[in-house]
């Protein structure tokens, strides 16, 4: 079966046209976004080709970075955002610029990944983010296997208390949920310890 970085890559124009195309989950992300000072720096993980949700962080007035495993999606993403810094990585295995975030943002990523590297990715999250830093990640609530009705691919999801308590475990505590209007569900998190920013 082909993995998401394969299908993303294969498919990385088609995706790109119907993804620039939705404004699915906007509104959290916007919420989320003004939620942060301004000038804080981000890195969003999986970016795709940056339309709609890295135009919203730009928008926001955040300092983005961003990574992706797809070469297609992420030339397209350089022609339309030049001056943010990008790397073509895994969400597990990337060094993140060498650096740590105030805030990091995945959307649609983490039901791809298998459940060890679900939990691989909470843990790197944790340790590219500054303490009282944010994360803001889409995952089910429900426990489970699926076929994703987009790509076909099987997706796993730990549910909410699994990911709560492999959060805890990173150093990050849950402070609320949000469903969107393709009833899709958002963690928002923050890393425990240090001053508020």
């Amino acid at each position: 079966m082909m993995d998401a970085a394969r299908f993303y890559e294969a498919q990385a124009l088609k995706y790109l046209d119907a993804r620039d195309r939705s404004r699915v989950g906007v509104e959290i992300v916007e919420g989320w976004a003004r939620s942060l000072p301004f000038g804080s720096t981000v890195v969003e993980i999986a970016c795709g080709g940056g339309y709609p949700i890295t135009q919203v962080l730009v928008d926001a007035g955040l300092a983005v970075w961003a990574i992706d495993t797809s070469p297609t999606l992420l030339r397209q993403f350089r022609l339309r955002f030049p001056a943010i810094p990008t790397r073509c990585a895994s969400a597990v295995d990337s060094d993140y610029f060498g650096r740590t975030f105030e805030a990091v943002i995945s959307i649609g990523l983490v039901s791809f990944l298998r459940e060890d590297e679900q939990l691989a990715f909470l843990h790197r999250v944790s340790e590219i983010l500054e303490p009282q830093g944010h994360f803001l990640f889409t995952a089910p609530v429900e426990t489970g296997t699926w076929q994703d009705v987009t790509t076909g691919l099987e997706c796993w999801s730990l549910g909410r208390i699994a990911y709560t308590r492999a959060l805890e475990r990173a150093g990050l505590r849950v402070i609320r949920t949000h469903i969107d209007e393709g009833a899709n569900n958002y963690y928002e998190a923050i890393k425990i310890g240090g001053t508020a920013l």
